[in-house]
């Protein structure tokens, strides 16, 4: 290529750069300086005492101790997270649209990151916004190996292995997440057009995101100076779930009795039967008068969670918790997909905080945290318009969850390469929401957001013979 034909090249490819540099200044522009809820104030909180718990990711932490010595609060946080999120956008577009021809593409990634179920918490700081940046641009590097040397593909592998670990190291649970990314990559940088090459590059993936899984959680425990063991609201919510679906009182009450024992507590179980329910696992525990008693400072400025327990409690806990699920695994069943069915926005009204903005800030940490930002006028207007469309079916996790189904089902019978990508993609989202089923707490949005994310992009990677013809 000549030097004329390079700068031609360049030419023709700034416009589509400066797409997404308009996307990512327009949407840092909305969303400055970024948005603290109860999450994002604690972490900050530890971020500048330099004292870090594992209740929150502890390298979050770290990182916002350094964005806060340069700009204090949560600004620095924000370009860290969007940025993520628009590299990947531009990474994804040179990978999986660029090469069809499909240039309609590139606003439509920007107009896609605006859509009020994605940008209704974009702005906010929390962990699950940084993982799905991670996620989104581990996907974009992908997109790329197997196209330069051996070498430098290689490189893209090392480094979406780093991405995806940053992934993890954010949220635990973006293990599901990883396997099918981490599997195409293998596929990528080894590529055979047969199913046995698709096979051996899953378990690949499977076993690299295990590896990376549990050296996550050595790293973790190693920067936590304050152990908080979060394990325990899970285990002593699948218990009470357990507890609650059991038809003979008295092992309802021999099963509350050594579960009450490792928290400190003791008395019927009755007032538990009343308070529980799949909604939150913390309902257990606001029983009054309490019948389990949550840790103090479990959920304050300085979380403690269940550091007041010893060692015997929480083994005796975690012994207890695995034999009431191998003891009764139908009933723990019944439990979790009773969770799921909040987390998914099936029981109508309880999808929690699908927009999270200037209002979320909680007002008794102030004194802590500092005085914060007032919302801007644009801030205020989104904020009230959004909120007011939060209970429909457009801000509820099932739609997306049935279509992403649906476009797995709709590409995984094609030969063996086409649209990959798309099973890539849509596999990682529900991966990712079935290890809700195990784990999730609460209904927050937040936990699906990526998987909402990953449902609109894949159609968009469906439409792209569509927009070819169109151009």
């Amino acid at each position: 290529m000549t030097i004329a034909q390079r700068i031609n090249a360049l030419l023709r490819m700034l416009p589509t750069k400066w797409v997404f540099i308009g996307g990512f200044l327009i949407h840092f522009g909305i969303m400055y300086p970024g948005f603290m809820c109860y999450d994002a104030v604690n972490q900050i909180l530890e971020a500048r005492e330099g004292r870090f718990s594992d209740w929150h990711p502890p390298l979050m932490a770290i990182i916002w101790r350094f964005t806060d010595s340069i700009v204090p609060g949560p600004a620095g946080m924000l370009l860290l997270q969007l940025g993520l999120v628009w590299t990947g956008a531009y990474l994804v577009f040179q990978a999986f649209f660029k090469p069809y021809g499909a240039k309609a593409a590139a606003p439509l990634l920007c107009v896609l990151l605006f859509l009020p179920p994605l940008l209704g918490i974009s702005g906010a700081i929390l962990k699950d916004m940084l993982m799905w940046g991670a996620l989104f641009t581990a996907f974009g590097i992908v997109g790329h190996i197997n196209k330069q040397s051996p070498r430098f593909a290689f490189l893209l592998f090392v480094l979406t292995i780093l991405v995806l670990w940053l992934a993890i190291l954010m949220r635990h649970n973006a293990f599901f997440a990883t396997i099918p990314i981490l599997s195409f990559a293998i596929f990528r940088l080894y590529p055979k057009n047969s199913l046995f090459s698709l096979v051996r590059a899953a378990v690949s993936g499977a076993a690299l995101a295990l590896a990376l899984f549990v050296v996550t959680g050595a790293i973790n425990n190693r920067l936590a100076d304050r152990h908080t063991y979060p394990w325990v609201a899970n285990a002593s919510f699948d218990i009470a779930g357990v507890i609650k679906r059991l038809e003979d009182k008295g092992r309802q009450q021999a099963i509350f009795d050594q579960l009450a024992g490792t928290l400190n507590s003791t008395g019927s179980v009755d007032p538990l039967l009343k308070a529980y329910t799949p909604m939150y696992w913390r309902e257990i525990f606001r029983t009054k008068p309490p019948t389990l008693e949550l840790p103090k400072n479990s959920m304050e400025s300085q979380i403690h969670g269940f550091a007041s327990l010893s060692d015997q409690q929480r083994q005796t806990l975690h012994t207890l918790w695995i034999q009431t699920i191998l003891a009764e695994p139908v009933l723990w069943v019944r439990h979790r997909l009773a969770v799921s069915k909040y987390v998914l926005g099936l029981v109508p009204d309880n999808s929690w905080s699908p927009v999270m903005m200037a209002k979320d800030f909680p007002s008794d940490l102030e004194r802590v945290y500092g005085s914060h930002p007032q919302a801007t006028k644009l801030q205020e207007q989104l904020e009230t318009g959004m909120t007011k469309y939060a209970e429909y079916w457009f801000f509820q996790p099932w739609p997306y969850f049935v279509l992403t189904i649906c476009l797995f089902f709709a590409v995984v019978f094609r030969q063996v390469t086409a649209n990959i990508e798309v099973i890539c993609l849509t596999s990682s989202a529900i991966l990712h929401e079935l290890g809700l089923v195990l784990a999730a707490p609460s209904p927050d949005f937040r936990y699906s957001h990526y998987m909402v994310f990953c449902s609109l992009l894949s159609f968009l990677l469906l439409a792209r013979p569509w927009m070819t013809k169109s151009a």
